[in-house]
This record gives structure tokens, C-alpha cells and sequence, in this order.
């Protein structure tokens, strides 16, 4: 991994909150969310090339390395923009589980635009990559901007919001790969569960109110996902009980399950303890950031 001209780190999110709130004429939903990143990342290593030739190389079984990866894709769509820019190398170390609800493949192509906004000096701001973002991916937007933030139309509109410090979360993860869109389209918007208030949420990330945040926690695609996926339902009660946990939900569209944890080392025990129950297990902080070059 040596030969490599840039290194940058691509952060999972999170969803605090999420409610569908409609559906739009082009068949897309509208939500209502609240994204947080982790500090849970995959590494990717970008070289240039001496032509306008794109080459993705990851070692995951489950990611594929041609024009259907995300990161490809970003890489393609500032060529196709750019036209001076030459090719490049993408070499992606996988530690987000794939189609798990953590944003892994939108968190890479945010990786993709802003190291190569870095690589080749194009002094893109963070709004334009972002508006390049949102053609590859309703939460690509939001893995540019990072941190925490509102996400509002199909989560691409974003009110940023003050990042959680110091706080650590476990995920877990069954090893099973949902798609999001089988998720959206077993959906019952006419079904109304006991819904949470998102301006709750957002009152205490504004006023660091851990506690009460961990309390409010709600996700809507959890129906369809656990009454499809009952060990889904099953992680949720184990990281619910166990010692340290304060709030415990579904991200995204599953299959990842997180749980807010009163400290480090509880966090740190609890995946221990969890190892060989799951397919995935880890405990992670939270994350200011959703991508960082070095």
C-alpha cells in the first residue's frame, strides 16, 4: 500500500432519526433524518495516472470493482466534468460491512470527490462537491459534510447540527446485506407507528443532552425490516440488555444495529463479550467528521 499519493478516510454514519414522510411523483421518498457520523471508516488510497483510465481494486468479496462502485463513479463524474483531470488508482480497505445501513458505499464516493478535489489542486468548495454527491447518492451529501446534521427531501437537503463528543456506540451486525430498496418498497406509509418528535432530537444535539437524546431514538424502517429479519429484532433486545447500554436502534435500512453506551470502557467490554455472537461487532466513538486526508 505504499505506492500510493493520498490516504483518505471515509466515515460511516449513522441514523439518530428516521421517518418517511411521503412519496414523490418520481417514486423516490421523502424522510426525515438525523445523520451522525462514526468513527468507524473505511481507507482508501488514491494515485494518479499518467492517463484518464479509473481503476478500483478492494479485496471485500461483496464490492465490485468496475463502473458499479460508488467510488468509481465519483471518480467518473468529475472526469466527465473536469476535462484536464487524468485518471486515477483507487484502492479501497474495506472496514464498513456492506449494504448494512451505515452508509459505506456513499462514505467512499465522498472519499473519491474530496481526495481528488486535494490530488489535483481543483479548489472545489465543500457545497460543489456535494452538489456532485447528491448524483451519486442520497447520502453522499452528507458523508462530504460530516458530523451531524438535519437531513430533509430524499436526505440530501441538510441543516447542520452540533456533533456528540466523547460518546461511544457498539454496532452489530448479523451478516445480513438488505436492500434498502426491498426495504422502501415493503414500506406501509398508511401504518403509523408511535412516532418520536425529530425537533426533540435536534434540541439535544443542540444542547448536548446525551441522556435524553439516547431516549428518543426512531426509526420507521425498522417495521418491514424486523418483521422480515427476526434476529434483527433479537440484536436489538441483546444490546438493549446489555450492561452500559442507553438507547438502541436500527440504522439506515439495517441490518446494523447500534446501541449509545455510557462510556469508552463499556463500549469496549460490550464488544468483547459480543465477539462471537455476531457477524460484525465493534464499538466505535462518534465523529465530527465524515472524511479526513492525510
Amino acid at each position: 500500500m505504499a505506492d500510493f499519493d493520498l490516504r483518505v478516510q471515509a466515515h460511516a454514519k449513522i441514523n439518530l432519526y428516521l421517518d418517511v414522510v411521503g412519496k414523490r411523483l418520481d417514486g423516490y421518498h421523502e424522510i426525515e433524518t438525523i445523520f451522525h457520523s462514526i468513527g468507524l471508516h473505511d481507507d482508501l488510497y488514491l494515485r494518479k495516472r499518467a492517463d484518464r483510465q479509473i481503476t478500483v481494486h478492494c479485496e471485500h468479496p461483496h464490492v465490485p470493482c468496475d463502473p458499479r462502485n460508488l467510488a468509481y463513479r465519483a471518480a467518473k463524474l468529475l472526469l466527465e466534468n473536469i476535462p484536464d483531470l487524468s485518471g486515477v488508482d483507487i484502492t479501497i480497505l474495506k472496514r464498513i460491512p456492506v449494504a448494512a445501513g451505515l452508509g459505506g458505499g456513499s462514505a467512499d464516493a465522498a472519499a473519491v470527490l474530496c481526495g481528488l478535489n486535494t490530488l489535483f489542486n481543483l479548489e472545489l468548495a465543500q457545497g460543489e462537491l456535494m452538489q456532485f454527491g447528491v448524483q451519486l447518492g442520497a447520502d453522499v451529501p452528507f458523508c462530504i459534510l460530516g458530523g451531524a446534521a438535519l437531513g430533509r427531501g430524499v436526505g440530501e437537503i441538510l441543516t447542520p447540527l452540533p456533533p456528540l463528543h466523547d460518546a461511544w456506540v457498539l454496532l452489530a451486525n448479523p451478516g445480513l446485506e438488505i436492500s434498502t430498496a426491498w426495504v422502501y418498497q415493503h414500506l406501509n406509509l398508511s401504518l403509523t407507528p408511535l412516532k418520536k418528535n425529530v425537533t426533540i432530537l435536534t434540541r439535544c444535539l443542540r444542547n448536548g443532552e446525551f441522556s435524553s437524546l439516547a431516549r428518543h431514538l426512531y426509526n420507521g424502517l425498522e417495521v418491514p425490516v424486523l418483521s422480515k429479519y427476526p434476529v434483527v429484532k433479537e440484536i436489538k433486545a441483546k444490546l438493549h440488555n446489555c450492561p452500559g447500554s442507553c438507547g438502541v436502534l436500527m440504522s439506515g435500512s439495517g441490518a446494523t444495529v447500534f446501541a449509545f453506551m455510557q462510556s469508552q470502557a463499556e463500549a469496549n467490554l460490550a464488544a468483547a463479550n459480543f465477539e462471537n455472537d455476531f457477524a460484525f461487532c465493534t464499538a466505535t466513538p462518534m465523529s465530527s467528521v465524515g472524511v479526513r486526508i492525510s
